[in-house]
């Protein structure tokens, strides 16, 4: 049984004895820490930034109160076929159920790019962002530059009215 099971390991990891410690490296491709992360769109509103902590882009949505109705959770069913208005997807195991080349299954893949779906985002908590238009400098010396000039203005009109 030792065997097969270090059989299997030496097939993605690979060790190399010196000086008597070893050192255990994964043949895998490295991911990259600095990728940014999808951004999961339905009709065109941003829903959530996906992380791969979430899981399946399924329990992603479910966490966002979206309503996708399901069966298996595993692809082979089909019940949560989804359009793709535009990016892509990557399934964390084969789906057995049959898709057109517009469609995914939430269940068992994952947003590799920012991904729009024809799903409603009714009920979802929809990402907002608060943005106010900045003043620059010069723009904010003229605001106040402009209301010391009116109140400049109308205290010389009081001093001539009241001589």
């Amino acid at each position: 049984m030792a065997m097969n099971s270090s059989t299997s390991i030496s097939k993605t990891l690979k060790s190399d004895v010196k000086n008597g410690i070893t050192t255990v490296t994964s043949k895998k491709r490295p991911q990259n820490l600095f990728a940014k992360a999808p951004i999961v769109r339905l009709q065109g509103q941003p829903v959530l930034l996906f992380t791969e902590q979430q899981g399946t882009l399924l329990q992603a949505l479910e966490a966002k109160k979206v309503k996708i109705f399901s069966e298996c959770r595993n692809g082979f069913c089909g019940a949560c076929k989804t359009r793709v208005i535009s990016g892509k997807v990557s399934y964390l195991n084969e789906p057995l159920a049959e898709l057109k080349h517009d469609e995914c299954l939430p269940c068992c893949c994952v947003p590799t790019e920012d991904l729009e779906l024809d799903l409603s985002p009714e009920g979802a908590a929809v990402v907002t962002y608060a943005c106010q238009p900045r003043q620059s400098k010069v723009s904010l010396a003229k605001s106040k530059q402009t209301q010391h000039e009116a109140s400049t203005t109308h205290t010389l009109k009081q001093e001539v009215f009241e001589d």
